[in-house]
């Protein structure tokens, strides 16, 4: 298969590119992209339910993980009937993931096209989590069917930039590349950092030179991207990994005269849901996710109650979840939206809101960049604050017979923040007395 390099060339010697740091290597395969295409077709004649039970489908799927998952052949009872028991089921949750994803793996998949992603840990320790090169191109399918809820008619050419991914941290893998599901269009991952780029200015020239048709990032990003005041006019852009505030997501419409579609999906899941066009919650986007609310103790939340988001199924052969818990709150509306759509929606979404921290001399840090520190050192856990005066504390659950270097630890960070004051503090039981505590707080809020 012949790549246009028209497009790639365009992207990589702009005279205000990026100093790109990786170069990737695309793996689908034409049996992948006929996978990919019929996966397009099956979402848009999808149907909503009006039921919280799962599909007889979802069963079916389940029923085939048992005999090859090794965690759920050690947990779920044998013989037991899904649709009757399916409420008596074991959930699985991040801990899991964390420990022992390989017992999740199942024993008779190809391991040979798994790629391996690492979270941010911008709500928790970082997570290694196996992913399959269609699993992962799948997100752009389920991107099409969000956008055209909004009346956007997305179809870029094989010449035409598709999406800028952008970011706004200390150091992160950015790259050029064209999307096969997308014709072939072109791809790139950006640092809004001014230490990436030529000159001050290029950022602003770059993106309104390269002309994307979508722009993606996280409100931290798009908040970076507002005060570049770059010319860009996308189709539309859609904000991922945390939520994005109403006040920010209107002035970034009108600063990019485009919708801003919020957009709830998680490294471990995939895409969940997408904002509905009218506001009125968040649309379960994919049809081969079931999705529930449970009580804290794990049992289904009462209709119209709040409670825990919780999935199975999806599209990643790696990682087949059951009941997993999501950590995110909401409760589910089965009545029809005035949208249209007819899937389910999620109302009073509780899930991950951005934080960010600011370096002694003001400039933004964000989350991410904190745990790419803390990562390297043996935590089983983390607490990160800052304070409205700029102050720091950070509370440590250390790794039980494992020595922590704190002077490096501190010293990483001052690098990082500057002169902050910092306050340490090792705590053996960080988080068994408040499951929920948050990796990381802020006084400081992202300005709107």
């Amino acid at each position: 298969m012949t790549l246009p390099a028209g497009v790639l060339l365009r992207m990589a010697e702009h005279p205000d590119a990026p100093r790109f740091n990786r170069v990737v290597q695309e793996l689908l395969g034409e049996a992948d992209l006929a996978a990919l295409d019929r996966y397009r077709g099956e979402l848009a004649s999808r149907r909503g339910r009006r039921s919280t039970s799962p599909s007889p489908e979802i069963l079916q799927t389940v029923a085939g993980w048992l005999p090859r998952v090794p965690l759920l052949a050690c947990t779920v009872p044998a013989g037991m009937d899904f649709e009757r028991g399916w409420d008596e089921l074991p959930t699985t949750t991040r801990t899991d993931v964390a420990t022992r994803v390989w017992e999740l793996v199942p024993t008779d998949v190809d391991l040979a096209p798994m790629i391996v992603y690492r979270t941010a840990g911008t709500t928790g320790h970082p997570l290694l989590v196996p992913h399959h090169p269609r699993a992962v191109a799948s997100y752009q399918i389920l991107l099409e069917q969000a956008l055209a809820r909004h009346g956007v008619a997305f179809a870029p050419g094989g010449e035409d930039v598709a999406c800028l991914l952008l970011g706004a941290q200390a150091s992160t893998v950015t790259y050029a590349t064209t999307l096969p599901a997308w014709h072939h269009a072109g791809f790139a991952k950006l640092n809004l950092r001014p230490t990436e780029w030529p000159r001050p200015d290029s950022p602003r020239r770059y993106l309104g030179d390269m002309a994307p048709h979508l722009l993606t990032g996280d409100p931290i990003s798009f908040a970076e991207l507002l005060r570049l005041d770059v010319r860009a006019r996308p189709l539309a852009a859609v904000s991922t990994a945390v939520a994005m505030s109403s006040g920010l997501r209107q002035r970034l419409s009108l600063a990019l005269g485009c919708p801003v579609i919020d957009w709830y999906s998680l490294t471990e899941t995939g895409p969940i849901a997408y904002l509905c066009a009218t506001g009125e919650g968040y649309h379960l986007l994919p049809h081969d996710l079931h999705v529930e609310v449970l009580d804290g103790p794990g049992r289904p939340a009462a209709p119209g109650e709040r409670g825990e988001i919780t999935v199975t199924g999806g599209r990643n052969p790696y990682l087949p979840l059951l009941r997993y818990r999501t950590g995110d709150w909401g409760r589910l509306a089965f009545d029809p939206c005035p949208c249209g759509d007819p899937m389910p929606r999620i109302l009073d979404l509780e899930g991950r809101r951005p934080v960010l921290f600011r370096a002694a001399d003001g400039t933004l840090v964000n989350p991410v960049d904190v745990s790419r520190v803390l990562r390297r050192h043996p935590l089983v856990r983390h607490h990160f604050a800052q304070h409205a005066d700029g102050g720091c504390e950070l509370a440590l659950r250390p790794l039980p017979g494992t020595p922590l270097d704190t002077d490096a630890l501190v010293a990483e960070l001052a690098a990082l923040l500057g002169a902050v004051d910092l306050e340490l503090r090792i705590d053996p039981t960080l988080g068994d007395r408040d499951p929920k505590l948050a990796a990381y707080a802020s006084e400081l809020l992202l300005e709107e």
